[in-house]
């Protein structure tokens, strides 16, 4: 999800903020290709730049950058158009995510006993519903909220059946969900060694 107007990074677009040298995104798109997984891009603007990854680009449904919950819905658009069940996001901000997430969220799918609208994540009790594999089924929920005025993915999700995958990190430890939302938070990673961070 890279549809933000990216208005704290100086409207740099920070898809193509650079981690050790790398652009955020292409760390992002690498490990979620390293698992077989069709991807696309959700993106509003730059689209020659995001056209260079040879991945299909969905802009929102939604005009006027109404939010996260604009790119999520358009995401499940896209699932359902291709007809899967399931469709997974992930903000174009948070490069260091676990490896492990989707053989994780995997077997959540396949425990049938469980009944669940998404299965989302938390780092040290820090929910991040962002990041989360969402039932196609909540396309027309969603558009009505949407359209109703609703901004926030936290309200959406209050009321939704969730399963969370945690995560814990320690204090000398970068959480797996850090998300870089300015360029103090870039300088910030200077104090990891980020080459070594989930590559």
């Amino acid at each position: 999800m890279a549809g933000g107007k990216s208005s704290r990074m100086n409207n740099v677009n920070k898809a193509f903020v650079l981690i050790d040298n790398h652009a955020v995104i292409s760390r992002i798109i690498k490990k979620i290709s390293n698992n077989n997984l069709l991807i696309a891009i959700n993106a509003n603007e730059h689209l020659d730049k995001f056209s260079q990854f040879g991945l299909e680009i969905i802009k929102d449904k939604f005009v006027g950058h109404l939010g996260p919950l604009s790119g999520i819905y358009s995401a499940l658009n896209w699932a359902n158009r291709l007809k899967y069940k399931w469709v997974f996001t992930f903000p174009c901000d948070v490069p260091f995510f676990p490896n492990d997430i989707f053989l994780k969220a995997d077997n959540l799918l396949s425990n049938k006993a469980k009944n669940f609208d998404l299965i989302s994540v938390t780092s040290n009790l820090k929910k991040h519903h962002i990041i989360s594999l969402w039932n196609i089924k909540l396309i027309e929920d969603l558009r009505i909220k949407i359209t109703s005025g609703l901004r926030k993915v936290d309200q959406f999700t209050s009321n939704l059946k969730i399963e969370y995958i945690h995560y814990h990190f320690k204090k000398n430890e970068v959480d797996p969900f850090f998300n870089i939302n300015s360029e103090n938070e870039i300088r910030e990673l200077d104090n990891y060694k980020i080459s070594s961070i989930n590559k």
